[in-house]
């Protein structure tokens, strides 16, 4: 019988699999003050750029497309747009830029948001075959930058790409410091004191009434605003809890901030730590 190696193929199989493989990497770029995360070195062109007001600037667009066979497929691409000439449009620069990237399919998110402590929009937009996630922000040097990921639907969303944005420094050092250029002055942005209370209220809200305990009983929840985003819940342990076994103690005070993402207090949580009890009692809300 004859014996066939297999080593050729095998070997000839990695060769395919790592020349076909695409590698992500850091893109910096130093003129343009920004770095992000790219699949390959990208391309970039300029177009013309016309403002709400018709001023005429240009657009520095940087595209890269990612292998259609593999698991990030798509197109990647990331728009700078300088305004140092037209500073006085810059209250507009985020809304066009955000109207147009709208425009390109069905709404799915849409809002203020923080990116790296810079205000931004961030956007998911879905087409009949693909979905669009887009983050726009001003920078301090008054540059607009527009990022927009755009993979299949039977695909990850680009979400990594679209968090993976930083803005440099003129020597090329990550800026972190919180940026609100031409942000409306009543807007309640995701940083800052009142956007921590807004939520600190809401969290009240959802958290107050009257809790089952799986086990039988019931407790009473009766949170309050103690500061500034942080929120004091007073356990207050009702006959037919205390009967039922449970080990909630009354009077018991939670103490958590305002970035509590759920209302119900679960064994080993942080926000938990001064409640002295072995099963937590606010299970799920009395009907």
């Amino acid at each position: 019988m004859r014996t066939v190696s297999l080593i050729p193929a095998v070997f000839a199989l990695f060769l395919s699999t790592t020349a076909s493989a695409q590698v992500w990497e850091e893109y910096v770029n130093r003129e343009n003050f920004f770095q992000v995360n790219l699949p390959g070195e990208p391309t970039m062109t300029e177009v013309p750029y016309r403002t709400v007001k018709g001023t005429n600037l240009t657009a520095r667009v940087f595209t890269a497309k990612a292998d259609p066979s593999s698991i990030t497929a798509g197109t990647y691409r990331v728009t700078v747009i300088d305004y140092s000439s037209a500073q006085g449009e810059l209250g507009d620069a985020i809304e066009q830029a955000r109207q147009t990237i709208l425009a390109k399919g069905m709404v799915k998110y849409d809002d203020i948001n923080n990116l790296d402590f810079h205000r931004s929009r961030r956007i998911t937009v879905e087409t009949p075959n693909s979905r669009i996630l887009g983050e726009i922000l001003i920078s301090a040097t008054n540059r607009l930058y527009v990022v927009e990921g755009e993979t299949p639907l039977n695909v990850p969303p680009a979400a990594q790409f679209q968090a993976s944005l930083q803005i440099l420094n003129n020597d090329g050092v990550r800026i972190r410091e919180r940026t609100e250029i031409a942000a409306p002055p009543n807007e309640i942005r995701p940083v800052g004191e009142r956007a921590n209370n807004e939520e600190a209220t809401r969290v009240v809200a959802a958290v107050s009434g009257t809790w089952r305990n799986p086990a039988g009983g019931t407790c009473q929840a009766t949170p309050r605003l103690v500061g500034p985003g942080s929120i004091a819940i007073t356990n207050e342990v009702s006959p037919a809890c205390s009967a039922s076994g449970s080990s909630c103690v009354a009077g018991v005070i939670t103490r958590t901030t305002s970035r509590l993402t759920t209302p119900l207090a679960v064994r080993g949580s942080s926000i938990c730590s001064h409640r002295a009890t072995r099963k937590p009692c606010f299970t799920r809300r009395a009907m």
